[in-house]
């Protein structure tokens, strides 16, 4: 699954590397999680790509989802429209994900080994209401060999060569799924200060041992 990420970019660089104006109220942040407004890139209309903020999350009678799987998304009636219509792409320069061996949970920090920005792929739902935001989920699959280890999904990530076709719709599950596959990631172990949505700062992606986390230097 993908629950955490970071886009800390500031907003002139952004600007340059999506070639888009950005939204006021976009600023970088080291820890975003569901429930908040990201950053995201959509065709409002044909062959118009804007940068936009959306809601990160999918409130159902049922559940609340943060995530769809690639490989059913084009078939799953709550998400196949969208995969026709109503693609986007969530830039980010990393996202989170946490090693559980039944006892512990250690966080990880994983990210292009180039050091570049990068796109989830994601779908989303206009707003049913006046003002309010539209709706996104990113889209997920099966984790890389690189970091299996440590949760068996992430998100579906696309290089900018991609992007045009898949907002249009016209990019195919398996070409997407081979896209993604060809990113090369890194990972380290990071403070267990990132569990908490309210910690935002710069220091959440460091490098660090669980031995000297943060929260274990008062034992």
């Amino acid at each position: 699954m993908c629950g955490r990420y970071t886009l800390h970019s500031n907003k002139r660089a952004l600007a340059k590397a999506i070639a888009q104006e950005i939204p006021l109220t976009y600023e970088p942040d080291y820890n975003i999680g569901p429930g908040r407004e990201v950053l995201a890139l959509a065709n409002r209309a044909p062959d118009t790509t804007v940068a936009t903020m959306m809601h990160w999350g999918l409130k159902t009678p049922q559940n609340f989802h943060i995530n769809a799987r690639l490989e059913s998304a084009d078939t799953t009636p709550r998400f196949r429209d969208s995969w026709e219509l109503t693609r986007c792409l969530l830039p980010a320069n990393g996202f989170y994900e946490w090693y559980q061996d039944g006892i512990s949970k250690v966080p990880y920090y994983i990210y292009p080994s180039n050091g570049e920005l990068t796109y989830f792929a994601g779908l989303w739902v206009p707003s049913s209401g006046h003002g309010e935001p539209a709706t996104c989920v990113v889209l997920t699959t099966a984790a890389h060999d690189s970091i299996r280890d440590i949760h068996e999904r992430m998100p579906v990530m696309l290089p900018q060569v991609a992007h045009e076709e898949w907002l249009s719709g016209t990019l195919s599950k398996q070409i997407t799924l081979e896209l993604s596959a060809a990113v090369d990631l890194k990972k380290h172990t990071v403070s267990r200060r990132v569990n908490s949505a309210q910690n935002r700062d710069s220091r959440l992606i460091d490098a660090t041992s669980p031995l000297v986390d943060d929260q274990m230097r008062l034992f």
